[in-house]
Parts: structure tokens; C-alpha cells; sequence
């Protein structure tokens, strides 16, 4: 069995309107490449599951996982735990929201093999409140690691093993922060690429409720305090 070279993960909760496009992408943006696509639908209300399974059906040819929660997890939750069940050499998240048009999808992954993390970032068009609470997020997160990153939270691509050895325990919004900043410390590289998203009308953002918000703040606090340890050993020549 030829090895796969990328595990694409792609979770979704009633996105019954962009799940196939978004799938559909995926097959014309990743080309020339032995893939899996690990679709995790997290309890949706709508007719999402479905879509996904007829998708699959249409698609005979494609390497397509589906898990379908009993209740909701969340994207960190799934993300760490779709991880390991992946089986290709690199991991990447892909929203389930149709986000990404193929050609970015196309740029992203033919930055493979560059460097330990490719890391993803957009001309931000969602919501004023959404976009300035981005904002100082990442300003935050680069002020207390001293690292100068342009966004955590895009379609980043990791090499699997970093995830499943680097990932925490934090399942909310912040997880990806944690995962690139614990790794930064550890000496892997990283690439920034730009990428155009579709321009769409956003709707109100999971990311802004309140179990977000305080998972998000969690992961801040995480942060600081691995920074610290970090820098701290470093001082005392720890290893």
C-alpha cells in the first residue's frame, strides 16, 4: 500500500451548505499526492452527515474517513483526538465552512516538505469584533513568546508526529497556539503563507461565545506559563 503522504482533517457542525464544496476542494486542490481526508461531523443538527456520505459515494476513488460525534467536542477535542487515528506523514486542518478555494488549498500543501509547520494567514473578512479579538490574540501570544507570527489559528500543516507528541491537553479555541508555540521552543520550523479565502458573509462565530472566549483565555494562560518554565530553564541550563 502506497505510504499517505497527508491526513487532511476536516471538521464541520451544520455546514450541510458548504461540506461538499469544501470536499470538492479538497480533490482539486490536492493533486499529485497520496491523501486521506478525515471528515468529523460534531453532532450536527442539520442534513450534514448526509451530505458527506453521498459525497463519498460519488467519490469512490477518494480516501475518505467519516466520524460522526453523538455530542458536541469541539475543534480541539477533535482535533488532537482525529490525530490519531491519521496515517499520513503530515497533518492538516481544513474547516468544514468552505472557506478555501482550491487554489489556496493548492498553495498550501505544495509548501510540504519545507519546513516542520506550514503556517497559514489571511487578510481577515470576517466581523469588526471578530477581527480585532484575532488580533490581539496573536499580539498577545507573539508578545509573551517573543515570536512575530502574522495568525495561529489558519489551515496550518503539521508533520503528524509533532502533533501527537507537542499537542496539549486545551481542546478550545486556543489549541493551535499552543501547538505552534510549544514547538517553536523545541526548535522546529516554520514557513508563513498567504492565502485568499473566499469572500463571504461570515455568520455569528462559534468563537465568540463564552466557553470560547474562556477556553481561549486558558490557552493564554498556558502559554505564559510554558514561556516562563521555558525561559527559565534556559537560565539554569536545563534541559
Amino acid at each position: 500500500m502506497e505510504k499517505i503522504t497527508l491526513s487532511i482533517f476536516v471538521p464541520c457542525f451544520n455546514e450541510e451548505k458548504n461540506i461538499v464544496n469544501t470536499l470538492n476542494n479538497i480533490k482539486n486542490g490536492v493533486v499529485d499526492m497520496n491523501y486521506e481526508i478525515l471528515v468529523v461531523d460534531d453532532a450536527s443538527k442539520d442534513e450534514t452527515i448526509k451530505m458527506i456520505e453521498k459525497f463519498k459515494e460519488n467519490n469512490p476513488s477518494l480516501d475518505i474517513k467519516i466520524i460522526s460525534n453523538k455530542t458536541n467536542r469541539g475543534i480541539g477535542f477533535n482535533y488532537r483526538e482525529t490525530a490519531q487515528k491519521a496515517q499520513g506523514e503530515y497533518y492538516m486542518f481544513l474547516c468544514g465552512d468552505d472557506s478555501l478555494p482550491s487554489t489556496e488549498i493548492k498553495k498550501t500543501v505544495d509548501n510540504i516538505g519545507k519546513a516542520d509547520m506550514i503556517l497559514v494567514y489571511f487578510n481577515d473578512k470576517r466581523g469588526f469584533l471578530r477581527k480585532i479579538l484575532s488580533k490581539i490574540f496573536v499580539i498577545i501570544i507573539n508578545l509573551i513568546t517573543v515570536n512575530n507570527l502574522k495568525y495561529y489559528n489558519g489551515s496550518n500543516i503539521h508533520l503528524l508526529e509533532n502533533v501527537k507528541f507537542f499537542c496539549g491537553r486545551q481542546y478550545g479555541f486556543g489549541y493551535q497556539a499552543e501547538l505552534i508555540t510549544s514547538q517553536i521552543r523545541s526548535k522546529k520550523t516554520y514557513v508563513e503563507i498567504e492565502v485568499k479565502p473566499y469572500l463571504k458573509t461570515y455568520e455569528k462565530s462559534e468563537a465568540l461565545k463564552l466557553r470560547s472566549v474562556a477556553s481561549v483565555i486558558k490557552s493564554i494562560i498556558i502559554i505564559f506559563l510554558k514561556q516562563i518554565i521555558y525561559v527559565v530553564k534556559k537560565i539554569l541550563k536545563i534541559k
